[in-house]
C-alpha cells in the first residue's frame, strides 16, 4: 500500500513539473517574445536605414536579390507565414509598382510589416498558439510560424548587411538579443 502511495506522489509530482514546464514556455512567448520582436524589428529598420537610396537596387551578383528586394521579400514573407497563423493575408503593397517604391516608402512597409506582427505576438492566446498546423511538410504549432518569422527575417537582414559591407558602408552594432 506505502508503494502504491508513492506512485501516485510521483506521478503528481511529474504533472506539476509537466505544467510549470509548460507555464514557463507560455510566460517566455507572451512575456519575452514581444522585446525580442521589438528588437528583431528596430535593427532591421537600422540596417535598411543605412543603405543609401541610390543604392537600395544594388545586388553583388546577377542572380542576387538587390537590396531593395531583400527588404520587400521580409514584407512579402511577413504576409504570407502572418496567415497561416491567423487565415488573414495582408497586402502591405501593390507588387505591380514595386519599382516605384523608393527608400522612404521600403522602410515604412517594413515598420507596418513588423508592427503588425508585433500585434499578432502581444494578442497571441495559448490556445492559438499551441495550434498545430503542417508547414513545409512538417507538423508544428503556429507559435513556431512567430520564430520562423524572425529566422527568416534575420536570414536576409544578414544579406543586407553584407551588401552594405561590400559597398563598403558600415553596418549597425548588432543586436541579437
Amino acid at each position: 500500500f506505502v508503494m502504491k502511495g508513492k506512485l501516485v506522489v510521483q506521478f503528481v509530482l511529474l504533472i506539476l513539473i509537466m505544467g510549470i514546464s509548460d507555464l514557463k514556455a507560455q510566460m517566455y512567448f507572451s512575456d519575452q517574445y514581444p522585446e525580442v520582436w521589438k528588437r528583431n524589428m528596430n535593427y532591421s529598420q537600422l540596417v535598411a536605414e543605412a543603405m543609401p537610396a541610390e543604392l537600395y537596387d544594388y545586388q553583388p551578383t546577377p542572380e542576387s536579390m538587390s537590396f531593395k528586394d531583400q527588404l520587400l521579400h521580409i514584407v512579402d514573407n511577413i504576409s504570407y507565414l502572418t496567415a497561416k497563423i491567423n487565415g488573414q493575408k495582408i497586402t502591405f503593397y501593390n507588387k505591380e509598382n514595386k519599382a516605384s517604391i523608393d527608400k522612404k516608402q521600403l522602410i515604412e512597409l517594413l515598420s507596418q510589416a513588423n508592427d503588425y506582427v508585433l500585434e499578432l505576438i502581444k494578442n497571441a492566446e495559448k490556445i492559438q498558439l499551441d495550434e498545430k498546423i503542417v508547414f513545409g511538410n512538417e507538423n508544428m504549432t503556429k507559435e513556431n510560424i512567430f520564430y520562423l518569422l524572425r529566422g527568416h527575417q534575420v536570414h536576409h537582414r544578414a544579406q543586407c548587411l553584407v551588401y552594405l559591407r561590400l559597398k563598403g558602408i558600415t553596418a549597425p552594432s548588432y543586436v541579437g538579443w
